[in-house]
């Protein structure tokens, strides 16, 4: 009977510990503090940092590739101002591009316009001034001399343009053909310039050997208003001094064969010039000296031969 009440005794353990380690299980509830625990983890996997950005960025990259695709399909690119691969947009690549184009494209003139803007000259003789010519342009005896317009093809005159003539440079693309823009440095009144064509990169300009008789012409017609044409035995140019400003070339290039399709130069001068008008009187040495002043705009016009 004893046995039997310890057998049963036993078994009465036995179940109530079974039964309290089932409490310890639940699937949900509070603890003693009142926290709400969970014993099981949702089935969610786990996303480590580094996941998490390539799974945002991945976002971002399609969100954008399907914003450029919208934008490629309603908008036209701008053909003035876009850029292609090889057309360089820097002041140095751009000569560098302009004078292998011209190297390899034989060129010529085929257009020269002159126009002077302001010719002024007045004489003097004995120490004075004898006469005063502040608007020689509108001379009608001057005009012949001062004013040209000339389409009879001509050899270039161009040159190589070195970095230290430029000011800045400027490309455009249009189809295959590519725009260049270069400016040239100003040059002030020297005496010592002979701006023989190609000078500074300023090409056709007004040279000595155009200037000179220009000089003497308008010198014989202020010294012929003041005394009898017969009475001039010569004129002589004795000095002359040059200015240069505002050139600028304006260049079309063809983008597959590297050659020159057309070039404008533009660009203007100033030009003082001195002469001697000595007069052709027996036995009166006399002569007049002749002051010049010329300022005119140049445009010319080249193309491949």
């Amino acid at each position: 009977m004893k046995k039997f009440l310890v057998c049963l005794l036993a078994l009465t353990f036995v179940f109530a510990f079974a039964a309290c380690k089932g409490e310890d299980k639940p699937v949900s509830g509070e603890t003693a503090t009142g926290a709400e625990v969970f014993t099981t983890a949702p089935d969610i996997p786990e996303t480590t940092a580094a996941d998490k950005s390539t799974t945002v960025s991945e976002t971002v990259a399609e969100a954008e590739s399907a914003t450029s695709d919208d934008t490629a399909a309603t908008t036209q690119p701008d053909e003035e101002t876009s850029q292609v691969a090889g057309i360089p947009t820097d002041t140095a690549g751009i000569l560098r591009y302009y004078n292998e184009a011209l190297a390899k494209t034989p060129m010529q003139r085929t257009s020269y316009t002159r126009t002077m803007t302001k010719i002024t000259g007045f004489a003097k003789a004995l120490g004075l001034t004898i006469l005063d010519e502040p608007d020689l342009q509108d001379n009608g005896d001057v005009k012949p001399f001062a004013n040209l317009e000339e389409k009879t093809i001509r050899p270039s005159d161009l040159v190589a343009l070195e970095a230290g003539w430029v000011t800045g440079a400027q490309s455009s693309m249009k189809g295959n053909e590519a725009t260049l823009t270069i400016t040239m440095k100003n040059h002030p009144l020297d005496p010592s310039l002979d701006p023989k064509p190609g000078t500074r990169g300023y090409v056709s300009t007004l040279d000595r050997a155009t200037v000179e008789p220009l000089v003497s012409d308008i010198s014989m017609k202020l010294a012929a208003a003041v005394i009898s044409p017969n009475a001039l035995k010569k004129v002589d140019v004795t000095n002359s001094s040059y200015a240069m400003s505002d050139g600028k070339y304006t260049v079309v290039i063809d983008t597959v064969t590297g050659k020159i399709k057309s070039l404008t130069f533009t660009g203007s001068q100033y030009v003082e010039g001195n002469a001697k008008c000595v007069l052709n009187i027996p036995l009166i040495p006399a002569s007049a000296n002749a002051f010049v002043t010329l300022k005119g705009n140049l445009v010319a016009i080249y193309a491949p031969k």
